[in-house]
């Protein structure tokens, strides 16, 4: 028999190790070394997995939840008011409207400042503009230095064409009249808003730069928006 060298005891060394399975190495482990082990070597999977539950209910809750259809956008440039009292009065009109508030809502936009940092002024003019294109703002309320500005561009529908007559005679007293760079015969574009509860009441505004509404000339929802604005002149 030939003898054993210890090169062949040393070449032992060099051969393949038969790997144990995960439940032969779970086997050999105390109760803690198991659960860090299985937390370790599933955790990966299991966050792929609760990533992958997070989407998919995602996606169904996108798909199946009720659009909100905004029936009356006003956007309001430099705003004077405290904004729990414009939140009060969106709960108001939503009611005064009868909206659905599972799929409507009435929305007053509060955060059109033109009066902060230069660069915030910039930006807020800028999605201004883009909501006027996409049609979203029925009603700007704003000072009369920026509504004179809109007025001239041409942004608001003559008064004389949405308010019911009774309505438009109310308020004559109230109007304010200018003309357009496309059409220069002086209309009425604009209502003071000094007279109004919510002005009197809740805005901290000066006589040098009142405060005026007017309704958007493509506005989608003109209806509600002369509806707020009988509101708001008739409350007490």
């Amino acid at each position: 028999m030939p003898k054993k060298t210890r090169l062949d005891e040393d070449a032992t060394i060099y051969q393949p190790r038969q790997e144990q399975s995960e439940k032969e190495k779970l086997k050999d482990m105390s109760w803690e070394k198991r659960i860090s082990y299985i937390w370790e070597y599933y955790k990966l999977h299991g966050l792929l997995i609760i990533l992958g539950i997070a989407f998919i209910s995602y996606t169904i809750y996108t798909f199946t939840k009720p659009k909100i259809d905004t029936k009356l956008y006003a956007a309001i440039i430099n705003n004077p008011i405290n904004t729990d009292v414009w939140d009060e009065y969106e709960s108001k009109m939503t009611e005064y409207l009868k909206l659905d508030t599972k799929t409507e809502n009435v929305y007053f936009n509060y955060n059109f400042y033109y009066n902060g940092p230069a660069d915030l002024a910039v930006n807020m003019r800028q999605v201004f503009a883009a909501q006027l294109v996409t049609a979203d703002i029925d009603l700007v309320i704003a000072p009369l230095s920026e509504f004179a500005t809109n007025v001239e561009v041409g942004i608001f529908d003559p008064l004389s064409d949405q308010l019911p007559t009774d309505l438009y005679s109310s308020l004559t007293d109230k109007f304010y009249l200018s003309g357009t760079e496309e059409n220069p015969k002086v209309a009425a574009y604009g209502i003071y808003l000094k007279d109004t509860k919510l002005f009197k009441e809740y805005s901290q505004t000066s006589d040098d730069d009142p405060f005026l509404i007017g309704i958007v000339r493509n506005s989608t929802n003109k209806d509600n928006a002369v509806k707020f604005i009988r509101y708001i002149f008739n409350e007490k």
